[in-house]
């Protein structure tokens, strides 16, 4: 069944239920495409239908009379006028009829025949195709009031009916075409012996001619229709009234000098994929073209798949259409690989459009010469081989060629663009000692053995010169400074698909350009000047090159403040320069697909007019929140224009973490009534999944629903857990630490205070790491005790101390006011020996407990016990920490408070002893 077009589904539906119902043999099946139009007129499409019987359609829900266009085409009309004569009798609306290889023929008493009768009704038909009908020939011996009927058509298109081998003598169909009095245009086969008929000019309103070798099925067969091998002088004498002739792929090997004379009316000429015609033979007879043609078509008329020379445009051939008025001239496909010089001059200055695609040109001396095209405003040189000329390169200079070029054009002094020594003003050849790749720069262009010097030529282009095309043309070169003559209109540049792989710069003189397409030239070094002169440019194309170090390195479009469109597709981009986009504030494309990126964070903010951001094909996982942002504030500061992300085919992750970028992504996923739409094709979930994640496919808006109402409903339960197992975590943490620093706590004091100390010798006192090696400290001995004993230490101990000249520390000397633990822990630190005098007290005051746990510490760092425990009024040891209880017995001494002199005596000179026994102890 063929396709349906959506305007008239519901007349289709009513054709199939009739049938079903046995309305009627054939009311609408098998189907066609119907397409409604104004007026409640219809297209229907039949083509290569096969189910008709061979007849027209019959329709029971539509009238024949509303049909606008009928196509017909492949299908066999063997039965066409089986049931009448007058088969079209009710298409009085038909304005189009197609009826290509439909097997309509000439022969009579067939139902199949078209005749003159067949086309009653068709009044108001404009178009009629009935090409591809080898059985119905249309010619000078044809029924010449076959279409007399059709008093309305204006186009009639009927190549590939005449069979040069069945009329050998047969012209071309002037008596049938003389009835139409309409006809504008007429697509034919060629004939190569009878010329076109006194008839043709008492038909006023043909303009157009198509000689139509090139539509010929299969292409091969072409020369068995259309075979016109020598235009005579008298073939086209009868056409004073055609503008445009067309002879196409029809074996034409000669034209005559006067072929085109009596064509008086005649505006275009193509005469293309004539093979073996050549350049020089129709050039020769242009010189009878009227001064008024403005197109000249000569495409291929040199046959490719030979091995030929290749062709050089010459003063002779151009001096033949010198006298024309050509705006357009055409010559793709001709082997042309270079162009005298004169002829730049001897070009009518009305030419504007110049297609010379597909040649096989090289870079010559006629490129400098191409300024004199002064109304040239289109130039397409693509599919070139562009290969340099090196033995002319090398030998031309311009001051020898052309007096006039160096006194009009060399004064661009602005650029010093020449020199006046003849060394500069030719291609130079580079030794190749001076070659070496190997240590090139990253930012530099190498420079090949044969090469255009920095600041040597200029390039002057054509002063209207608006487009220019050299895509596709192998032009293998870096670009280094690069002077164009600024006297240009130069604004769209195509120069794709070459090997321009180095963009070194910048590039002077394009100060008109807005389009410039550099896509496909394996570049990957350029200069962030590189477009430093391009202040216009709106529009740059630059996909499929290797610009991965440029892009992440150089801002190259800080300069270009007009730029609204841009194109880094396929350059492995995996990070872009922070600056990269800051200037553009204009920007309405960006088009990064088909990169490395795992991330976009640069601010889009200022692209007020952005509408496409195009991310597919890259690695994004997530966005930001900050390109969130300003997305959502683009789109909320302008009325009706859309903003479109496309993020499909990425790795967008289906977690936890990521959920709230797919809830944003979900709001402006279409369809939504915000103006920002956001595409997504996959995700990836990462869950507890060893090996890689495979991609969950995301066809719909239900779809992304349905993944984030389930990781909505997995990150909650797995959100709590994850809430207790910290809180249990941060517990065990925060017990096993408060016991840690509970333990070591007057380890932790210890070095806090003395760590922090800033005394280094003062006082007569040297820090510990000092003092150890110069056995100096500030004090003797530090007494601890209760209050109990406090009379006794201050009026008793103490004082004899000091007589045995010992420096003594007690508590009593603190100042008020002064950080208790702090003096404390500082003070046993410089002290010699720490004394306890253990009394009756209870020995839970805060200066016993910090002198007692300092003073472990302080041993553990000296490495020796250097605490006495003096028993006065007590026998116990209650209160010292464990190692000061384990003290070996010499470092316990008793205060005789009820003995004699001489047990006194003896006490302080034990008491002296110990002190001394300690002091000395090794470390």
């Amino acid at each position: 069944m063929a396709c349906i077009s959506s305007p008239t589904f519901f007349f289709l539906l009513i054709c199939l239920l009739g049938k079903l119902n046995g309305a009627q043999e054939i009311d609408c099946f098998p189907c066609a495409c119907v397409s409604k139009e104004d007026n409640d007129l219809y297209r229907v499409d039949y083509r290569s239908n096969h189910n008709l019987k061979g007849r027209l359609p019959d329709f029971k829900h539509i009238n024949e009379s509303q049909i606008l266009s009928l196509d017909m085409s492949h299908c066999n009309l063997v039965n066409l006028s089986d049931r009448t004569e007058t088969p079209f009798r009710n298409y009085s609306s038909l304005k189009e009829l197609y009826l290509i290889n439909t097997s309509i023929n000439s022969m009579k008493n067939d139902s199949a025949t078209l005749q003159s009768k067949t086309f009653i009704g068709l009044q108001k038909l404009e178009y009629l195709n009935i090409a591809h009908n080898e059985e119905y020939p249309v010619t000078n011996e044809t029924d010449s009031n076959i279409f007399e009927r059709l008093i309305s058509l204006k186009k009639l298109i009927m190549y590939q009916t005449n069979l040069i081998a069945t009329t050998p003598r047969s012209g071309y169909p002037g008596k049938s075409l003389k009835k139409l009095p309409a006809l504008e245009e007429i697509w034919i086969d060629g004939f190569s012996i009878v010329p076109f008929g006194e008839e043709f000019k008492h038909i006023p309103n043909l303009k157009i001619i198509r000689i139509s070798g090139d539509l010929i099925e299969p292409i091969w067969d072409y020369v068995d229709y259309c075979s016109v091998k020598n235009i005579t002088d008298g073939l086209l004498f009868n056409l004073p009234y055609v503008t445009n002739l067309s002879i196409i792929h029809c074996n034409v090997l000669h034209i005559c000098a006067n072929a085109f004379k009596n064509m008086i009316s005649l505006r275009m000429l193509d005469l293309s994929m004539n093979y073996e015609l050549g350049l020089d033979n129709p050039f020769n007879s242009f010189k009878s073209l009227n001064s008024d043609v403005e197109v000249l078509i000569l495409d291929s008329l040199k046959d490719d798949r030979t091995i030929e020379c290749c062709v050089t445009i010459s003063r002779n051939m151009i001096e033949s259409i010198q006298q024309t008025s050509l705006k357009m001239i055409s010559l793709d496909d001709n082997k042309i690989s270079s162009i005298d010089k004169d002829v730049f001059s001897l070009l009518p200055k009305t030419l504007e459009h110049i297609r010379i695609r597909r040649n096989k040109f090289e870079f010559g001396i006629y490129m400098f010469f191409a300024y004199q095209l002064t109304n040239v405003r289109r130039l397409e040189a693509s599919y070139s081989h562009m290969g340099l000329q090196f033995a002319i390169s090398h030998d031309f200079d311009i001051s020898d060629y052309s007096t006039d070029f160096v006194s009009e054009k060399i004064n661009y002094t602005s650029t010093n663009s020449f020199n006046n020594n003849k060394r500069h003003n030719r291609l130079a050849a580079r030794d190749d000692h001076h070659f070496n790749i190997g240590h090139l720069k990253a930012k530099e262009c190498p420079k090949p053995l044969w090469y255009i010097p920095t600041v040597t030529i200029t390039a002057f282009l054509p002063p209207k010169l608006e487009y220019l095309d050299i895509s596709h043309s192998k032009i293998g070169l870096p670009i280094y400074d690069l002077y164009v003559d600024p006297n240009n209109s130069v604004k769209i540049i195509n120069a794709s698909n070459n090997l321009l792989y180095c963009w070194a710069g910048p590039i002077h003189g394009g100060k008109n350009v807005e389009i410039l397409d550099l896509s496909n030239n394996f570049c990957s070094v350029a200069n962030e000047k590189i477009f430093i002169n391009f202040p216009k440019l709106k529009r740059v194309y630059l996909q499929v090159n290797y610009l991965t170090y440029v892009v992440k390195h150089v801002s190259n479009f800080y300069s270009n403040l007009q730029l609204e469109y841009v194109d880094l597709s396929t350059n492995k981009i995996n990070n872009i320069h922070p600056n990269f986009f800051k200037n553009q504030t204009k920007m309405r494309w960006i088009n990064l697909s088909r990169n490395n990126l795992i991330d976009f964070y640069h601010r889009l903010a200022h692209m007020s007019f952005l509408n496409v951001l195009n991310l597919s094909e890259n690695r994004i996982y997530t966005l930001s929140r900050n390109l969130r942002s300003d997305l959502d504030d683009i789109v909320s500061s302008r009325n009706n224009d859309t903003l479109t992300v496309d993020l499909s085919k990425n790795v967008i992750a289906c977690s936890c973490d990521n959920l709230e970028v797919l809830e944003w992504i979900l709001e402006h996923t279409a369809p939504t009534s915000n103006h920002l739409s956001v595409k997504i094709s996959t995700c990836y979930y990462v869950h507890n999944i060893s090996a890689l994640p495979s991609p969950t496919v995301i066809l719909t808006k239900n779809d992304l629903a349905y993944q984030i109402d389930f990781l909505q409903k997995f990150c909650t339960s797995y959100t709590s857990l994850m809430i207790t197992m910290v809180v249990i975590l941060c517990v065990v943490v925060n017990i096993i630490v408060a016991s840690l620093i509970h333990r070591f706590r007057w380890k932790i004091r210890y070095w806090y205070y003395v760590g922090h100390s800033n005394d280094t010798t003062s006082n007569d006192y040297t820090a510990l790491d000092n003092s150890l090696r110069c056995s100096r400290f500030k004090y003797d001995i530090y007494l601890a005790y209760e209050e109990d004993a406090r009379e006794f230490v201050l009026e008793t101990l103490k004082p004899k101390l000091i007589e045995f000249e010992y420096v003594v520390f007690v508590h009593d000397d603190i100042l008020d006011g002064l950080p208790l633990c702090n003096v404390l822990t500082k003070s046993i630190h410089a002290s010699r020996v720490v004394v306890f005098v253990l009394s009756n007290g209870s020995r839970q005051s805060l200066e016993w407990k910090i002198a007692a746990h300092i003073t472990n510490e302080e041993s553990n760092h000296r490495g020796k016990p250097i605490s006495l425990a003096m028993f006065y009024n007590s026998d116990s040891t209650q209160g010292l920490p464990e190692n000061l209880q384990l003290l070996r017995l010499d470092a316990f001494i008793d205060y005789p408070i009820n003995g004699s002199d001489w047990e006194i005596t003896a006490f302080w000179e034990d008491l002296k002893t110990k002190v001394n026994a300690i002091d000395k102890t090794a470390l």
